[in-house]
């Protein structure tokens, strides 16, 4: 009936007390992080038109320039996904996987289109060109080039 002692009370709430007390505090953890691409100078490796795949670095961004476009790109797997700055609206703007190196015409190139004249990607110019499905061999060039 009577509660227990002071003393008996006090010892067995100390190990509870210090486990609320001594457990590790960690701060919040976001997933994302907001990053602007205007933030950051785009260091990008200026190549020419047609690109030889074969002499490219790994893990860079590239840049053609063009009097009709100005496109950087770089590689997803082996897929191409990149950004046009500059083009020309009444010109299709077409992307051509070729076969050899120097992009000489081929039976087996494949052409891919980028964006259609005053069509997309007209929204924040992204664009991204998938490497031709159910083919077993790799291209060892890419040509980029802008066409009424």
């Amino acid at each position: 009936m009577f509660p227990p002692p002071l003393e008996s009370r006090q010892t067995l709430s100390l190990p509870y007390f210090g486990l609320i007390l001594g457990w590790p505090r960690v701060a919040p953890a976001h997933s994302f992080e907001t990053v602007s691409l205007k933030e950051y100078k785009v260091q990008a490796l200026k190549v020419n038109n047609p690109v030889d795949l074969t002499r490219l670095p790994l893990n860079k961004t590239f840049q053609v320039n063009s009097p009709d476009f100005v496109l950087q790109f770089f590689f997803s797997g082996p897929d191409v996904l990149g950004i046009i700055f500059k083009r020309n609206l009444d010109k299709a703007l077409f992307v051509r996987w070729c076969l050899f190196r120097n992009c000489e015409e081929s039976p087996f190139d494949y052409v891919s289109v980028i964006g259609q004249p005053h069509g997309p990607p007209l929204v924040n110019n992204f664009f991204q060109i998938k490497h031709p499905p159910g083919l077993n061999y790799r291209f060892q060039g890419l040509h980029f080039s802008a066409r009424k």
